[in-house]
């Protein structure tokens, strides 16, 4: 039976869509990861280290038959970190999924966290189940505050210290068990490896300093500001990290009375918390306000510094500063 012109581009259209259709099949985040091709890891954010923002970004993915990612939609997950895991994932290739022994589409949830100060080297592992669905396998993210080098028990007995000193601190517990276990992290930390962990050093030393300021023992602290800004000075830190060492250095002077040292070190302070506002202001990242706080801050006792000195003027400059960012 002869077909019209109309039925054979019908008949055609109908087998082309067949031929082209695609199998979609659900999977798991385990075999998501065992599909893995190329594999990038998250950089954690600086503003969401600077506030100490940590947590899981859960994804649903949908993977092409090319290997590549057609589509993600970000299900949960702390907005800070959400940009950074969606870079990450961009770059990303797998096997091809197949189903039946023909290449398909592949769906399912996949999640990446991201954790401040953890115990083990940026590695994929399973996550607790409180923390992602059952059945995610995650991205563990390193924070640069995590100590890393080929020492594991060096770096777990400083992360653990160093955990536990910052959640004194964080939570104002200003007693002497807070200076032990600061003091602990930081003498744990100048036995990492020098050519590296430049920021765990940094922060630990800060921590210290800070322990010790807290319950009023400033000759005490003063030795750890100091290591804080050498390690400072060696060029591997950011604008908010370096601020917050010149910072505790200038703090720690002015309560022992070195008006010109205070000085000094809080100008420098502030000119790293400027670097780090602009950069924020350019980048459009969340949380901004975070700069202007800690600038607010150091400007406010910048301003009792000078008063001290007699410099009263300047004093007030620094307060009129400060006052634009409250």
């Amino acid at each position: 039976m002869k077909r019209s012109l109309t039925q054979l581009v019908l008949l055609f259209a109908c087998g082309l869509v067949a031929a082209n259709a695609q199998e979609v099949v659900q999977v798991s985040a385990k075999t998501i990861q065992q599909h893995i091709d190329h594999q990038v890891f998250p950089v954690y954010p600086p503003i969401a280290k600077a506030a100490h923002i940590q947590g899981t970004i859960v994804f649903d993915l949908r993977i092409g038959t090319k290997g590549t990612i057609e589509s993600m939609k970000v299900v949960s997950g702390p907005p800070m970190l959400q940009q950074a895991a969606i870079d990450c994932l961009k770059q990303w290739t797998f096997h091809t999924f197949e189903k039946d022994g023909v290449p398909a589409i592949a769906t399912g949830k996949y999640s990446i966290i991201f954790v401040l100060g953890d115990q083990s080297n940026a590695t994929i592992g399973h996550s607790p189940k409180s923390a992602v669905p059952a059945h995610s396998v995650t991205v563990r993210v390193l924070s640069e505050d995590a100590a890393q080098g080929p020492d594991t028990e060096l770096n777990d007995k400083f992360n653990d210290a160093d955990s536990a000193c910052k959640k004194d601190i964080l939570a104002r517990q200003f007693t002497d068990a807070t200076v032990s276990v600061c003091r602990e992290a930081a003498l744990l930390a100048e036995k990492l490896p020098t050519d590296s962990n430049y920021v765990a050093r940094r922060s630990s030393f800060v921590y210290a300093a800070t322990a010790y300021g807290d319950v009023g023992d400033f000759k005490s602290a003063l030795p750890w500001a100091e290591k804080a800004v050498a390690v400072v000075e060696l060029g591997h830190d950011g604008n908010s990290g370096s601020s917050a060492a010149y910072a505790t250095k200038g703090s720690v002077e002015g309560y022992l009375g070195d008006f010109p040292a205070a000085d000094r070190d809080l100008t420098t302070a502030e000119d790293f918390d400027r670097k780090a506002l602009e950069s924020a202001q350019q980048s459009q990242v969340e949380n901004g306000n975070y700069y202007e706080r800690d600038l607010a801050k150091n400007l406010q006792l910048h301003a009792k510094v000078l008063q001290a000195m007699g410099r009263q003027d300047e004093a007030q400059k620094k307060l009129d500063e400060a006052a634009k960012y409250n």
